[in-house]
């Protein structure tokens, strides 16, 4: 390893670009237009570094595509849109809450979607309780099935 990229010089490389984010060169222009809109918006309104905006959009895209889509490199090796991330920077450098913005939908709909299958968890076991006749004589399957989390 040269004296040039030893992990300390890496390191207060890192740690200068998040206590001086402007000019970080951060390539949002990658982004759909409305993304990059977004990414302005957040650092002009929140004060977040773009660099840092950035990144976090890109762990959401990751999310949002998952496994759902493969990137074939060859015959035999796929690869999916999964991205493994840490921002790196001094505290109190606004490293967390880009992530929670971008995030966020994430966290909602992932909040709904267990309060529906709580409810539907809930009915289930009503439904457990009653007889086969009772369950036949609502309208209810005679065989509930268990909701599906």
């Amino acid at each position: 390893m040269s004296k040039e990229s030893t992990p300390q010089l890496i390191l207060d490389k890192a740690i200068n670009l998040s206590v001086n984010p402007t000019g970080s060169g951060f390539p949002i222009s990658i982004f759909p237009s409305k993304i990059q809109k977004i990414i302005r918006e957040v650092n002009d309104c929140y004060g977040f570094p773009i660099d840092y905006v950035g990144a976090a959009m890109l762990v959401a895209v990751s999310v949002a595509v998952g496994n759902t889509y493969l990137a074939r490199m060859k015959e035999g090796w796929d690869e999916s849109a999964i991205l493994y991330m840490a921002l790196i920077g001094r505290p109190g450098a606004n490293k967390s809450h880009p992530l929670s913005f971008a995030m966020r939908p994430f966290v909602e709909h992932d909040y709904e979607q267990n309060r529906i299958y709580e409810k539907q968890y809930l009915e289930y076991q009503d439904q457990l309780e009653m007889s086969r006749k009772e369950r036949a004589e609502k309208g209810i399957d005679v065989c509930p099935r268990e909701p599906v989390r």
